[in-house]
């Protein structure tokens, strides 16, 4: 059904009149009659106003298929900085509605598509508030530093250290994981993913048992198994032999972007930044495909602003603009406005540009 027609038989069904509907708009009733009979459309400002006439969104209009609107939405959150709550009911709502019928009628599609959807949607929403407290709280410890709360909230929104173990620690999130490796034992990335938890809190004798199954599995990425043998060597405060891990991945695998990103991590962690800035370099020049992911850049970015080189860390972010624009065809937007947003703050903070 094209636009006019639904138009028409969403008046027809308010019981309102064309004229009623022209007065509503500030239109003629010829215009209402011309878009009805499709002989032409109306402007997109008028869109708002004809949703909110017949109480129902913009998308509805069109009559737009669950695969278009679902593609709206991946777009909305990839490039909206925040949304109104009216756009999130309106997406919670709709994405709700298909929880029980969508994976039987798409079986093309992998099953759980609306629960990732639901779920990216509410972190999307957490990312944008946590912003707000992040702001806010940093606002009220530099006029009352001494109370506490604040001192959390900045915790809990920037994932700050927390010094209280009971609270840091992450086996909620490594019993789900080892959940997950059990039901599915020959996805690799889950078991990157538990290890990664269980390193954080030290647990090396696990992550040594998990490693041992990662390499038995068809889809692993070899260069990961050095990588966690050298996490484990440093969790285990064996620095000499991580070091010797490391200097054979990279004899091993010289140009291969993915371990030169990994290294410059190894380098970043033990403060030998303009190592680690040298990796991140080689690692965005040895990426041959097509679009580029940007993560190199940013580690160089943060890099140099730690070491105080504020005019390098701009450069940096400018050159991710530039990937966004030239490589992803992105030039407005979500992604965009946080690198601006970057760009200010690193002026603003810095007596070195006031």
């Amino acid at each position: 059904m094209n636009l006019g027609n639904k138009i028409k038989v969403l008046r027809l069904k308010a019981g309102a009149t064309q004229e009623m509907l022209a007065n509503e708009l500030g239109v003629s009733c010829q215009s209402v009659s011309k878009w009805e009979n499709d002989v032409c459309a109306p402007d997109i400002t008028l869109l708002p106003k004809i949703s909110e006439f017949f109480g129902v969104t913009i998308d509805e209009l069109f009559d737009l298929s669950v695969e278009q609107k679902l593609h709206r939405i991946e777009n909305m959150l990839d490039y909206e900085a925040e949304l109104s709550d009216a756009d999130f009911r309106e997406t919670e709502r709709f994405l709700i509605e298909q929880l029980e019928t969508y994976d039987g009628t798409h079986t093309s599609r992998p099953n759980g598509r609306i629960y990732s959807l639901l779920a990216q949607l509410y972190h999307h929403r957490i990312t944008s508030d946590s912003k707000k407290v992040s702001e806010y709280a940093r606002r009220a410890m530099r006029l009352h530093p001494e109370i506490k709360e604040d001192q959390w909230l900045l915790q809990a929104s920037e994932g700050a250290a927390i010094t209280d173990w009971n609270c840091r620690n992450h086996n909620k999130t490594i019993l789900f994981y080892k959940e997950l490796v059990a039901n599915y034992p020959d996805i690799s990335r889950n078991y990157l993913y538990l290890m990664d938890n269980l390193l954080l809190d030290r647990r090396t004798v696990e992550t040594k048992e998990y490693l041992d199954i990662y390499r038995t599995l068809d889809d692993k990425k070899d260069f990961q198994i050095p990588v966690y043998e050298a996490r484990i060597a440093l969790a285990e405060h064996r620095p000499k032999d991580a070091e010797a891990i490391l200097d054979q991945m990279e004899e091993t695998y010289p140009d291969d972007p993915w371990v030169l990103f990994e290294l410059a991590g190894f380098s970043a962690d033990a403060c030998k930044y303009d190592e680690a800035i040298s990796y991140y370099e080689r690692s965005y020049v040895a990426e041959k495909t097509r679009p580029r992911y940007w993560d190199a850049l940013q580690g160089e970015a943060v890099i140099y602003e730690i070491q105080g080189k504020y005019e390098d860390a701009l450069l940096c972010l400018e050159r991710i603009k530039k990937n966004l624009a030239e490589e992803w065809g992105i030039t407005e937007g979500a992604p965009v406005l946080e690198i601006e947003k970057e760009k200010q703050r690193i002026l603003n903070s810095n007596d070195k540009f006031n």
